[in-house]
């Protein structure tokens, strides 16, 4: 039996003042970031982990750095493991991609597995580039207890491909920063979600 650890980064300062942060753009962690990492790496520390994932963004890089000082392991960075890539909205607010794109808004309200933003991805060419990543990393032999640290968009991608759901569904699988989902795997290719957006490392913090 394989246990993947599937955690979305600490906190930003856009998370904070909600701005499109995706592929392309490269943010630390802010404080609050930093100390939910330190909670989450408190909480963890007593797990065996044999291989640390991250995405090579700062902010997923940070995290996985924080979380990896209980175990001493080579942190292996996966581009492929990258946000959603939002285009022209990266460093946006919705009220902003509202005023300069009010066709593609509405679209996202409505429809979001519809839209490809402007120089940017659908959630199928997120989906694709994915969940073609977490199979390469879940399908190796060498672990048993695997973590990945990643986004918020990569972890709802994700958690839909676990659970067979369509990827029209991704934000129903939303997580807060820093929160766990465990998925089990007993042969490769068969994945049940046996823990979703857990936060309770972060009961004694402001998220």
């Amino acid at each position: 039996m394989k246990y993947i650890y599937l955690i979305r980064h600490g906190e930003t300062e856009w998370n904070k003042i909600h701005r499109f942060q995706g592929y392309n753009k490269d943010i630390e962690l802010n404080d609050a970031g930093r100390r939910q990492a330190r909670m989450l790496q408190q909480a963890m520390a007593d797990i065996s982990f044999d291989r640390i994932v991250a995405s090579d963004l700062l902010r997923a890089r940070e995290t996985a750095e924080i979380l990896n000082e209980s175990h001493g392991l080579k942190i292996e960075l996966d581009s492929g493991l990258r946000e959603m890539n939002f285009g022209c909205w990266e460093g946006l607010n919705f009220e902003q991609v509202k005023e300069m794109y009010p066709k593609e808004a509405e679209i996202w309200q409505t429809e979001p597995e519809a839209l490809k933003i402007p120089g940017g991805e659908t959630f199928e060419e997120l989906f694709d580039r994915v969940w073609h990543r977490f199979v390469y990393w879940t399908h190796k032999q060498d672990y048993q207890n695997l973590a990945i640290v990643c986004h918020g968009g990569t972890c709802a991608a994700l958690i839909t491909g676990v659970l067979n759901a369509p990827i029209g569904a991704m934000w129903q699988y939303l997580q807060g920063n820093t929160a766990v989902n465990i998925v089990e795997m007993d042969q490769p290719g068969q994945y049940i979600l046996k823990g979703y957006n857990d936060k309770s490392h972060l009961e004694n913090t402001k998220e």
